[in-house]
């Protein structure tokens, strides 16, 4: 099955005159894949059948849950990285960018740069890469959660609270200090923020992509005032799977930033991705595959 919706012009500032844009350079976007081995198939077919798609980015989530116990769930997370991801990785044709996410242990983080260096993939978080001439920069902390795992979480800002009991926390790594606030400051003098894609797995509060099934907003803030102050080139997150269910869309604006979050239905076998054209903005799809 394939739907494709297309960016609405309410999302779009087209500017005034004859011009058009001659150039193209198509990404695919999608996250939350969560090991699923078939939606990873169809992610390799798609890509390299699709001549117009010019490079792949992941946005965190992608290993596999488990029924285990926390050494064992550790140790097939590790297994799928380095048995199954960085060898089907490399059956993409063109560069992929790839991140963890909220329900990826951080201690297999080794595994997955063993695939960075064997060429298979580029890590995003924290780093900068460049794609197509552009910054791309990656973030996968997200913001408090009701989930006992904690890798990847910190709090938005100063005035957050944890909102699981810490006896309950389920951490592979250290604690790092800080919050997501204080992150996205350091993050931003990487490159400048206008000429950057922020690959954040946490979505911006208060939008079409933080929303779950009860209508709540569950997003950062910080990400939020982040895109807000420095208005980025375009921000791509993940994290909330039901948003575009329950809010009817996969994108939204922030000022002059378009800011992305394809959902996820991983469990149903449906890719869902975003098709982002860097040169042309107004031309951006959304995909179930």
């Amino acid at each position: 099955m394939r739907v494709r919706f297309r960016i609405q012009k309410k999302y779009l500032k087209v500017p005034a005159g004859p011009f058009k844009v001659i150039y193209m350079f198509k990404i695919l976007y999608a996250a939350d894949l969560h090991g699923n081995k078939a939606l990873y198939n169809k992610l390799v077919e798609y890509t390299n059948k699709n001549k117009k798609i010019q490079a792949v980015v992941i946005g965190g989530d992608i290993c596999p849950r488990f029924d285990a116990s926390l050494e064992e769930y550790i140790k097939l997370q590790k297994e799928f990285i380095e048995n199954f991801l960085i060898a089907k990785s490399k059956e993409i044709k063109i560069p992929l960018f790839i991140m963890m996410g909220n329900d990826d242990f951080k201690v297999n983080m080794s595994s997955l740069e063993k695939g960075e260096k064997q060429g298979a993939f580029k890590i995003l978080h924290k780093k900068l890469n460049k794609i197509n001439g552009k910054n791309i920069v990656g973030y996968s902390f997200v913001n408090e959660t009701p989930f006992l795992l904690k890798d990847w979480e910190k709090l938005d800002d100063k005035d957050s609270k944890q909102i699981t009991d810490p006896k309950f926390d389920v951490r592979t790594a250290a604690k790092e200090k800080g919050t997501i606030e204080e992150d996205l400051e350091k993050l931003k003098k990487l490159a400048d923020p206008k000429k950057t894609i922020y690959v954040i797995h946490a979505p911006p509060f208060d939008t079409n992509l933080d929303i779950i099934a009860t209508k709540k907003h569950v997003g950062s803030r910080s990400v939020r005032k982040f895109i807000e102050k420095e208005q980025p080139f375009l921000v791509l997150s993940g994290h909330i799977h039901e948003s575009v269910t329950a809010s009817g869309e996969f994108m939204d604006r922030i000022g002059d930033s378009i800011c992305i979050n394809p959902g996820s239905e991983y469990i149903d076998n449906i890719l869902n991705a975003a098709i982002i054209d860097l040169d042309n903005l107004e031309d951006i799809e959304h995909e179930m595959i």
